[in-house]
């Protein structure tokens, strides 16, 4: 039985037998593009392309040295849950203009639409329905300080000024 003189680069790794090349390509002390040589060969080539390092029922995506096809898994096809929606819109009309009338509808759309999400994994737009529920409370919370704060202001004052007549 002829030997196989392996190569890594410049770098020799030896000369084995057939089925010492097959068992170090199976535990990963060979790769695919090693140089290979033995008696009667003209040229060096990659254990790759000798035939008997390709195991004869592989598909070719298989086969020593291919890179195997990577296809993305296809994604789930749910639609959008609409109160997940409507639970970041309504959130973001009372942050900026509805205070509570908007604010408070808001967060109960986004705990609406989470709960669906928990019935039905197959629906889209858990992401809208936190953020809804997040941007909702903080709004509240805005608005409530800018009452308290304001208002409490305006009532100190008022109170001030009929205590100074």
């Amino acid at each position: 039985m002829a030997m196989i003189h392996v190569n890594r680069g410049a770098t020799s790794l030896g000369q084995f037998s057939e089925d010492d090349v097959r068992e170090g390509l199976r535990m990963g002390r060979f790769v695919s593009t090693d140089l290979a040589w033995r008696e009667g060969m003209p040229t060096w080539k990659p254990l790759s392309e000798l035939p008997e390092f390709v195991p004869p029922s592989a598909p070719p995506a298989l086969q020593v040295g291919a890179t195997p096809a990577i296809t993305p898994a296809p994604m789930p096809a749910g639609r959008t849950e609409p109160l997940a929606i409507w639970s970041l819109v309504l959130s973001l009309l009372g942050l900026f203009c509805c205070g509570f009338a908007s604010g408070i509808p808001g967060i109960v759309c986004g705990h609406l639409a989470l709960s669906k999400f928990q019935r039905e994994p197959n629906l889209q737009g858990k992401g809208l329905a936190t953020a809804g529920l997040v941007i909702g409370y903080v709004g509240i919370a805005c608005w409530l300080i800018y009452i308290v704060f304001f208002g409490g202001l305006s009532m100190l004052k008022g109170i001030s000024h009929s205590m100074s007549r």
